[in-house]
Formats: C-alpha cells, structure tokens, sequence
C-alpha cells in the first residue's frame, strides 16, 4: 500500500510540474500569438502545464518563459535581467531588509499588465525567493514562479 502512494503521489507531482510537448502538439492560435510577441525567440521548448502552454526559450542569450492559455491569450512572461538593471528602490529593499543577502538571480515578470521583479537570495541560514513591486514593496500575494 505504501508503494501504491508512493507512486500515486510521484505521478501527480510529474502532471503538476507539466509535461514536454513538440510544438505540433501546441494550439494554433498559442502558436501565432507566441511569434508574434516573440519573433526572435531562439532555442524554444513547450510544456503543457494545468493553466495552458509554457514556452522556455531565449532572446539575445536572455533566459525568458511565457505562459499562454489555449486560446493564445498571454497569461505571464518573465526573463532574466542583471542584477544591476533591477529598480533602485528595489536594490534598497533588498539591502535594507535582506542584510547579508546577495542577489543570485533577477527577472523581471508580467501579469495582467503589472510589471514585478523577482530575485532568488543566497544568503545564511538559507536562500529566499522574494516577490517585489517596482517601486520596492515585497509583494507576498504573488508566488514566486
């Protein structure tokens, strides 16, 4: 019986995590709005996840994703910016408030017409993952993704 859960709960968190899908796999109307907002996008991967279709790819060497729903319509998009690129007021309140923290990575996110920063901290006793506005208010209501 142990076993049978074991492997239950491995099959569920392997549906929750998504799938890897080749793009003939991925809607028509996914497709054409992804190129279209993206028409540099290089090194493209697509994973079926609960919400819709998530595309991993890169423009100019930058790590970017994209979440679409089956209808095409953008849901979210984040890729990487350097840790100096981030807000000012961002940068202070992660020094102001994450004493001894460094920023280990940066993204900028977009949902529902926001702008976010998100940063991954390395710092003692454990990292941290912190949401932030861009005028530097942490924002727990959103999940780190």
């Amino acid at each position: 019986m142990k076993m049978l859960t074991l492997f239950a709960a491995v099959l569920i968190s392997l549906h929750v995590a998504g799938q890897d899908i080749p793009a003939a796999a991925v809607p028509a109307p996914v497709i054409t709005t992804f190129h279209a907002r993206f028409p540099t996008a290089a090194g493209l991967e697509w994973e079926q996840k609960m919400e819709g279709y998530e595309a991993e790819f890169r423009v100019n060497r930058l790590e970017h994703k994209a979440l679409l729903d089956s209808t095409g319509k953008l849901l979210r998009y984040k890729h990487d910016v350097p840790a100096s690129a981030l807000p000012a007021a961002v940068k202070n309140t992660i020094s102001n408030q994450y004493k001894g923290f460094r920023i280990e990575d940066a993204e900028q996110v977009e949902m529902n017409g926001k702008v976010w920063c998100q940063v991954e901290l390395d710092g003692e006793p454990h990292d941290r993952k912190v949401v932030l506005s861009k005028d530097g208010k942490v924002d727990n209501t959103l999940i780190y993704w």
